[in-house]
């Protein structure tokens, strides 16, 4: 929204503006000079579901250098955006630049935190009023952060990723213009089936009950699943919903989204153990944790919840430390730094004595959070250590995920275009 193009007469409403009024968004002022300034809340700079989330955003919007497109997704929340140009329905080819970024790090050190990105809209929206024309979140917390800022222009556009409830809502009362489901029952029931067939050993633990039925029972999780034999990953695809979709999602409860092609299956009931990286995560903690809990009898699981304080590892690892070796047959990790899978393995490793020569069949298995090295890419070396014979990440396709947000966003951008 460009008070550039008011006319003079105006000049009072566009000083006070430019400083952080709060007038009502349109697309016919945001579209004026034919230029569409957004700002992007990063939900953890070194994370690469945040990057990937960002790389799609801004390879959507033109903002993501030409030379960068070449690169990993993994390296775009530390590039530098380029101005862009974006053609849209309506014919007119729109400079597109991103304003701000920023992670959104409390001083606690938790990384996407909402009270933090409500503080950042009110500075960016303080600094840059209706200059912004939309705001782009990595996850829906942040998202719900911003729309909670106490200058929030009416009617901003911003879009999130998690499909949390109370994002829904906002998407039917046209708050938030939409979000990416990550797909948290097929996400929940592969985890549980994936470590049900490493205990069971069963061969080919990423085929049962995924590609084909489970022999012991379990079914067969009702999405499709990617395995990567080199990062021994199992990844699900996304989906969007926005405004048009909506009501298939909100206000469902958990037991209305189980995957009824799961199956209570016959072997013995197991232990288990399985961190959650933050107790305050939105997601893991109202969509993913009720899932789990359901599944869990599904499966013959008796699960060990422990959670993480998401600045670092040292909450989890000290819970892990206190578990009795003996205990569990299988341990699903949600790490707070995708780069701390070594830490876990060696902590496992010697709780429970494997080495390369006498490796364990207890099997690890890393969830929603994928390894990293220190450089952001995907660590496929640490997922063949030698002392373990199942060692696996099971989530949701990142990169996919990623290019669904921007693609929902020029989505969004070409209905107001025609509109």
């Amino acid at each position: 929204m460009k008070k550039s193009l008011l006319p003079i007469v105006a000049l009072a409403t566009v000083v006070l503006a430019s400083c952080g009024g709060t007038s009502d968004w349109s697309w016919t002022e945001a579209s004026s000079d034919e230029t569409l300034n957004y700002c992007l809340l990063i939900g953890q700079i070194d994370h690469n579901d945040s990057a990937a989330r960002t790389a799609g955003i801004r390879a959507a919007l033109g903002t993501r250098a030409a030379a960068d497109l070449l690169k990993s997704t993994s390296s775009a929340n530390s590039e530098t955006p380029v101005e862009g140009t974006l053609e849209l329905a309506d014919g007119v080819t729109y400079k597109t630049v991103e304003l701000e970024h920023a992670e959104q790090k409390n001083t606690a050190g938790a990384t996407w935190d909402q009270q933090t990105a409500t503080s950042t809209a009110e500075n960016w929206t303080a600094k840059h009023g209706n200059d912004i024309d939309f705001f782009v979140s990595n996850n829906d917390g942040m998202a719900e952060g911003a729309i909670g800022a106490s200058n929030w222009i009416s009617g901003m556009p911003i879009f999130g990723y998690d499909s949390n409830e109370s994002t829904l809502q906002y998407i039917k009362t046209g708050s938030i213009m939409g979000t990416i489901n990550q797909n948290a029952s097929a996400q929940a029931g592969g985890l549980y089936m994936l470590a049900r067939n490493c205990i069971d050993g069963v061969t080919n633990p990423t085929e049962g009950g995924f590609s084909v039925a489970s022999a012991n029972g379990y079914g067969k999780v009702g999405s499709d699943y990617n395995y990567n034999a080199t990062n021994e990953s199992m990844l699900v695809n996304n989906f969007t919903i926005t405004a048009d979709n909506v009501d298939q999602y909100a206000g469902k409860t958990p037991a209305d989204l189980i995957d009824t092609s799961i199956t209570k299956g016959t072997t013995e009931k197991v232990k288990v153990w399985q961190s959650y990286y933050n107790a305050a995560d939105t997601f893991l903690n109202s969509s993913m944790k009720p899932l789990f809990q359901l599944y869990a009898d599904t499966f013959n699981f008796d699960v060990t919840e422990t959670f993480g304080n998401g600045a670092d590892e040292s909450l989890a690892i000290s819970n892990l430390q206190s578990a009795n070796a003996d205990d569990y047959d299988a341990y699903m990790i949600n790490m707070i730094k995708t780069t701390a899978a070594p830490t876990y393995l060696d902590e496992i490793a010697t709780k429970i004595g494997a080495t390369a020569e006498a490796p364990t069949n207890t099997p690890v298995i890393f969830w929603n959070r994928q390894a990293t090295t220190e450089a952001g890419e995907v660590d496929s070396a640490v997922m063949k250590d030698a002392r373990f014979n199942n060692i696996y990440y099971i989530g949701f396709d990142a990169v996919q995920g990623g290019q669904l947000q921007g693609q929902m966003i020029v989505d969004y951008l070409n209905a107001q275009a025609k509109a």
